[in-house]
């Protein structure tokens, strides 16, 4: 390997900057992930597990129509906007963000459409009581509220990075405090449901009102207007990595949601509450370095822009260096620190299977190093091997997890989850190296 020069070494200021942001990040999903522990809690001890178990099945149910339906409007916008913002085009710009709007709404639309006829021809084999079908039909209309794609662009567009959380923070803290008041009013399953509906649209109203100020604030919405001007931009540049990026997505958030449809059917709300619980636990413990891949992208467009390539190079190695000793604090905290705080959720430790527990941390742990090679791909216009190696791992998981669950449980699944994330991992790692290597 031919030694680096020195403009290969990334300034201490850009890697500070980077860790500076993904800390600000981290910050508000640490406010968030208190409370939604909190009203997990809460809801568990009103509702009981199987209780708590039916409101996370409709609730994932249309999240997960949402996210089949969600174009990545985020990726243009950090594209195209920051020359746009420095040049001062508005008129480009304000193109641009009607295009993300049509994206970001026009898709919650189709969700829409999608889940009523699904949930009311399938409602009954999804896991949740046929007596609640009602409810989670009316539960359906919360999926347009919940793409805030562009809200989250224009944020990390104008710098914002300590405001990007705030719409998750909000929604946490309305489902903590519904979540008590309905303890002291020992209220239903379907008012719970009604707190979880306003947190998603407190969440969305939160992202969507700081983004517009943040535009405001750089003076970028002068002459904005909805209409008499044209909707959607057009151009291969434009639409292929944002197709590529959100087959990503969909596949990740399907799977994830999907999962746990299977789960309930196969074994039942309850269990599907002690598996998802568990998950939440163990990606916790991987947040602090998952939020490097959202503040390190805009700094490897840079780079990029620039034909740095040994900058690159030099900076993947290190944070993937730095996320290797991470890897070991993490697997330590979840053996030692994951049943108690998984004990203090359900109200029973012993509910909780140790293997379970170990599986999904080193689950978590694999997708972790997809924190630097995901940007590095999109960066290096290599989008479309985040969707191949995605969609690989689904077709062989999504199998592989019924027929283990179905055979051996929570253990089985928890080892489908495993396999599945080694497979994406390797399908991003052996194309950035080539990707890499190809560079002078």
């Amino acid at each position: 390997m031919t030694e680096e020069s020195p403009r290969a070494r990334p300034a201490p200021a850009l890697l500070a900057r980077i860790f500076a942001n993904a800390g600000r990040l981290l910050g508000g999903q640490v406010a968030s992930g208190i409370a939604s522990f909190l009203a997990v809690a809460i809801v568990a001890r009103s509702l009981g597990t199987a209780g708590y178990g039916a409101l996370l099945l409709v609730h994932s149910c249309a999240m997960s129509f949402s996210t089949a339906t969600r174009l990545q409007s985020w990726q243009p916008l950090l594209n195209f906007g920051p020359a746009l913002l420095e040049r001062e085009d508005h008129g480009a710009l304000h193109s641009l963000l009607r295009h993300c709007l049509v994206l970001d709404f026009g898709g919650a639309a189709l969700g829409l459409v999608l889940a009523i006829p699904g949930v009311a021809l399938l409602g009954a084999h999804l896991g949740w009581p046929p007596a609640d079908q009602p409810l989670a039909l009316l539960y359906m209309t919360a999926i347009l509220f919940m793409n805030t794609s562009g809200a989250m662009g224009v944020l990390r567009l104008t710098d914002r990075f300590g405001q990007v959380m705030m719409g998750d923070v909000a929604s946490a803290w309305c489902k903590v405090l519904g979540s008590a008041i309905g303890f002291l009013l020992h209220w239903s399953f379907g008012a719970y449901l009604a707190v979880w509906y306003v947190a998603v649209v407190a969440g969305c109203m939160t992202d969507h009102v700081l983004a517009w100020r943040a535009l405001r604030q750089a003076g970028a919405m002068r002459g904005f207007a909805l209409t008499g001007a044209p909707w959607l931009l057009r151009g291969p540049d434009l639409w292929r990595p944002v197709l590529a990026t959100s087959a990503d997505k969909w596949l990740f958030g399907l799977e994830s949601r999907v999962t746990l449809l299977l789960l309930g059917g196969i074994l039942g709300p309850a269990p599907t509450a002690v598996f998802s619980v568990t998950r939440d636990v163990c990606d916790a413990l991987g947040q602090p370095a998952q939020f490097l891949a959202p503040a390190l992208y805009p700094e490897l467009i840079r780079l990029r822009d620039s034909r740095d390539w040994a900058a690159i190079r030099q900076m993947t190695r290190r944070i993937l260096l730095i996320l290797a000793g991470f890897c070991a604090l993490a697997i330590a905290v979840a053996a030692l620190a994951g049943p108690p705080v998984i004990g203090l959720v359900l109200g029973d430790e012993r509910k909780l299977p140790f293997t379970l527990l170990l599986l999904l941390a080193g689950t978590s742990l694999m997708d972790l190093w997809d924190a630097p090679l995901e940007p590095l791909l999109l960066s290096l216009g290599r989008a479309s091997a985040l969707f191949r190696g995605r969609l690989a791992a689904t077709l062989v998981g999504l199998p592989s997890f019924y027929v283990a669950a179905r055979l051996w449980g929570l253990t089985g699944a928890g080892s489908a989850s495993l396999m599945a994330e080694t497979l994406v991992l390797l399908s991003r790692l052996i194309p950035a190296r080539t990707a890499l290597s190809s560079r002078p």
